[in-house]
Parts: C-alpha cells; sequence; structure tokens
C-alpha cells in the first residue's frame, strides 16, 4: 500500500482473476472536521479516481477491508474527524451497508458509525437501508 498527500490518498491493488487492479481511497475535506471517503479504481494515466467501474476481481472483502484499514490510519492521523461515505449508485450503497452489518462488531470496537434515513442521522442498525454513512472513531 501507498500513501501520500498528508494521509489522504492510499493506493492498493486488487489481486484476482482479473490480474492486479489499482486502487485508491481518498480523504477530501468537506468542511473542518468531515472528509469525504471516495474510493475505487485508479487510473494513473490521468490521475483520478473512478468509483464507477464494477471490477469483480473477486476479492470484494479484501478491498473492503483494505478500504477499512485506510479509515483506521488516516483517522489515527486525524482523530477528531467525521468521514462521509457512499456508494456512487444506490446498489454500491447498499454493498457498503451489507459490508458494514457483516463486520460490525469489529467496526465497532473502534468506530460509531451511523446511516443517514429519511434526511437524519441515526445509529447503524442491521436491516435498515441508509443513504449514505458517517463514521466517528471512538
Amino acid at each position: 500500500m501507498v500513501v501520500g498527500n498528508e494521509y489522504c490518498f492510499y493506493s492498493f491493488y486488487s489481486e484476482g482473476p482479473k490480474g492486479l487492479i489499482e486502487k485508491a481511497a481518498i480523504y477530501t475535506k468537506m468542511q473542518e472536521g468531515l472528509y469525504n471517503l471516495a474510493f475505487g479504481d485508479w487510473n494513473a494515466d490521468i490521475q483520478s479516481l473512478d468509483d464507477s467501474i464494477r471490477t469483480n476481481n473477486g476479492d470484494r472483502d479484501k478491498v473492503l477491508a483494505t478500504v477499512a484499514f485506510t479509515a483506521l490510519d488516516f483517522t489515527n492521523q486525524y482523530p477528531n474527524t467525521l468521514l462521509s461515505f457512499e456508494g456512487s449508485t444506490p446498489a454500491r450503497t447498499r454493498l457498503y451497508q451489507m459490508g458494514i452489518g457483516n463486520n460490525l462488531s469489529e467496526i465497532n470496537k473502534n468506530f460509531e458509525i451511523r446511516g443517514l434515513r429519511l434526511q437524519k442521522w441515526e445509529p447503524f442498525m442491521q436491516g435498515i437501508n441508509y443513504d449514505a454513512f458517517l463514521a466517528q472513531r471512538k
């Protein structure tokens, strides 16, 4: 994994049947104390993130775990920040929700997770569909 730009850029690889595919997680300051987390395929030629590509490289859980690791590292550097994230499509948001739900006990060791539902933030609960998520380091 490569970390750069004041811990706001992380580069790593997906490895599977489609070969090595460079991925990135990028933390962008939205306002004081609030950062957006975006991740997806990294296009090194144009230095740009594409979060709309479906890679299907067979290592989704490993990729999501790596993104979670970047969130731990980022919040080690910036402990009093909120991380905001959502999928580029409703299906992706649902995928993230399933990933959170499947790993909630582990996630809750380090983060408080909230979900956006009906335009209100509430503590994350399994079985409820959310539009976006906030994570804050405990």
